[in-house]
């Protein structure tokens, strides 16, 4: 009876030395996966949301023109800022008026962007691609 009992527990020992490592290696893969999915996730949402902003600053002019107001600081040509200023405070600078750009040199920052965005979504793809293989893998 003892002999069954040591025998027993010698087996199970060896069974749990050997199948231990395996078995939190593996529990630690599934946590690497389980986060790398939360993040392919909120990435694509992230792109679908960036797709939506895209989409529509190219078809709805308003909002186009929202946007270049309150991101960029962009006025239409003959309009003047003015500043609000708070009872008691200080008064500002003039602002000065803002001068027509120069056509030429807006025609050509539009081509140099228009040439960079096509290599930077080329490249985005290739490394999207990549890692797509190497997660398969």
């Amino acid at each position: 009876m003892i002999k069954n009992t040591i025998f027993l527990f010698v087996v199970l020992a060896v069974v749990f030395v050997v199948y231990l490592p395996s078995y939190l290696q593996m529990q630690d893969l599934r946590g690497r996966n389980e986060t790398a999915e939360k993040r392919i996730h909120d990435l694509e949402a992230e792109n679908a949301k960036f797709a939506e902003e895209r989409a529509r600053l190219k078809n709805d002019p308003e909002y186009f023109e929202k946007v270049a107001r309150a991101r960029m600081g962009l006025i239409k040509e003959g309009e003047v800022i003015y500043k609000v200023v708070p009872p008691g405070g200080k008064t500002p600078e003039p602002v000065e008026e803002v001068k027509k750009p120069d056509p030429a040199k807006v025609a050509a920052k539009k081509k140099i962007l228009k040439k960079t965005s096509k290599k930077k979504i080329k490249d985005v793809k290739n490394t999207a691609e990549k890692k797509k293989v190497s997660v398969q893998d």
